[in-house]
């Protein structure tokens, strides 16, 4: 209810805001591991560049079901944009706080691909270790940002 409540505030702030927008907050869903669903907030900033860099840092919520118990986790990432009018598609690493049933390691890749206009996106981000570390289930987000 938290995550709803703050994007709310943050849509109705950005609507005064000029249309393009480098920094973003954002709202996630999570795809279900095992039955058990969590949610994400993130806040990113851009680079200017044609096809932008993404800087981004963000929390995904534990998950406390009775097939899935994981840790809060914490996270921040580097990622190449590739634009295409509206439509994007990017790739980069991430670093973790905990090594959990869904994220082991620390270190992952962040890939995704999305829709923007003007100040609103929606993603769909994967992340994982690709395989190179002990599990690899991975976090597979829906997220919606809005610019300011």
């Amino acid at each position: 209810m938290r995550s709803v409540i703050l994007f709310g505030v943050l849509l109705a702030l950005s609507l005064s805001q000029p249309s393009f927008a480098r920094v973003h907050a954002g709202a996630a869903s999570m795809d279900e591991v095992r039955g058990e669903r969590s949610s994400a907030l993130s806040i990113s900033w851009e680079t200017e560049q044609a096809n932008p860099w993404e800087f981004m840092g963000g929390v995904i919520r534990a998950r406390h079901g009775h097939r899935l118990i994981t840790p809060q986790v914490w996270f921040a990432s580097a990622s190449k944009r590739f634009v295409f009018g509206r439509w994007f598609a990017q790739g980069g690493i991430a670093a973790t706080s905990s090594d959990t049933e869904v994220l082991s390691g620390h270190w992952q890749f962040m890939t995704g691909f999305g829709y923007r206009r003007d100040r609103f996106t929606v993603s769909l981000r994967h992340m994982s270790n690709a395989g190179t570390t002990g599990r690899n289930i991975g976090e597979n987000l829906l997220l919606v940002q809005v610019g300011f």
